[in-house]
């Protein structure tokens, strides 16, 4: 016979997971702020800027920021996209239900073509599996919008949540143990991934910052069935809370050529040592260009800046710094995410002794031409 909870410890549960919703609601609640009070000389003003990683620059390497994980980087025609999400959310929808928009799709959609054909991309890189990272693949699996991309590849979360669009035509590749370099455990094997015969990918096991103060929510154990009986299309609606966090990863990728160029990419932040490359990788060929999260980056000592002495980059770009709990109403309609203390993270950047520059901020919807 099986014990059940007594009444008022099952509703004294309840009301707890209720207060903490809340709590963490109304944190998120508070004022956002103006990028250009703290960060003007760093965000391009235009929607293409060109950002120099070497003098004498003769190859190129285009990236299009769309907005908090979510990048396409292609060069010479082959491309990879990272955590797709456009379809932002009001804050009360995170205590009921989330879904894609349709409407935001398109906009995506329209943007991304102005810079990039959706042709070139051949796979996808999922840090992990919170909502704003993973939330509107099933629509771009379902809808076949990258005719050539073959596979996705993150956590053993990703496959469970898209069960449903398994048959959609990208595989859905957990990383194994075999590939995944652990920074926290010495001399651990990894290896690089091919994407394609140009482009290899070393995933890096990470973990991600609390939203507020020492809390992460989202962080649960999967509950498979879920996702297999509610995420049955791309529109259906499902609980931002069940959508849960599981492995995060960082990743090194390589564009090979005469002269590779390494990018290192964290979309989410994360606390020393998690998140940081092999030195072994380091010292055959330095990073180039640094690709890091803002979100979050107060709720985590030293961050950035215990990650840029490691990996010593050429220059750094910040993503993942707006406010995606709204829909901007123009392409400058930006303003800071919440729950970050600017102040504080100016202080830290500022820390790092770097010329402007160093820092490129793009706006959503920018494509960066890298020049190296």
């Amino acid at each position: 016979m099986v014990e059940s909870r007594p009444p008022f410890l099952y509703i004294y549960l309840m009301l707890l997971r209720y207060i903490l919703l809340l709590s963490f609601v109304s944190i998120l609640s508070s004022c956002t702020h103006s990028i250009s009070r703290f960060y003007p000389e760093i965000i391009p003003k235009k929607s293409e800027t060109v950002l120099s990683v070497r003098p004498d620059s003769k190859d190129e390497l285009n990236i299009v920021y769309m907005g908090t994980g979510n990048l396409v980087l292609e060069k010479n025609g082959e491309a990879i996209i990272t955590d797709p999400f456009f379809s932002n959310q009001k804050l009360l929808k995170l205590l009921g239900k989330v879904k894609t928009n349709p409407s935001l799709y398109n906009t995506w959609k329209n943007t991304l073509e102005y810079f990039i054909s959706p042709s070139v991309v051949r796979a996808g890189l999922v840090s992990h599996t919170h909502y704003d990272h993973a939330m509107d693949l099933p629509l771009l699996l379902e809808s076949h919008y990258f005719k050539n991309m073959k596979v996705v590849y993150g956590n053993t979360y990703l496959p469970e949540i898209l069960q449903n669009f398994k048959e959609d035509g990208v595989r859905l590749a957990s990383l194994t143990k075999e590939q995944i370099y652990d920074p926290t455990t010495k001399d651990q094997k990894y290896e690089w991934i091919p994407v394609t015969s140009n482009i290899r990918v070393l995933p890096i096991l990470s973990n991600h910052a609390p939203q507020i103060k020492r809390k992460l929510f989202m962080n649960k154990p999967l509950d498979e069935r879920y996702f297999e009986e509610h995420l049955i299309y791309s529109n259906s609606k499902t609980k931002a809370f069940k959508w849960s966090a599981g492995e995060t990863f960082s990743f090194l990728i390589d564009f090979l050529g005469s002269d590779t160029l390494r990018v290192f990419l964290q979309t989410s932040a994360s606390q020393h040592p998690f998140g940081f490359p092999p030195s072994e990788e380091l010292s055959k060929k330095g990073v180039d260009l640094a690709i890091v999260c803002y979100a979050s980056a107060t709720h985590v000592d030293q961050y950035p800046n215990k990650l840029i002495d490691f990996i010593q980059p050429e220059k750094l770009m910040f993503v993942h710094w707006e406010d995606f709990f709204r829909t901007p109403n123009s392409f400058h309609d930006q303003r800071l995410v919440r729950s970050t203390n600017p102040k504080k993270v100016r202080k830290r950047v500022d820390r790092l002794d770097k010329p402007k520059d160093y820092f490129i901020m793009p706006l959503p919807g920018t494509r960066i031409k890298v020049k190296y």
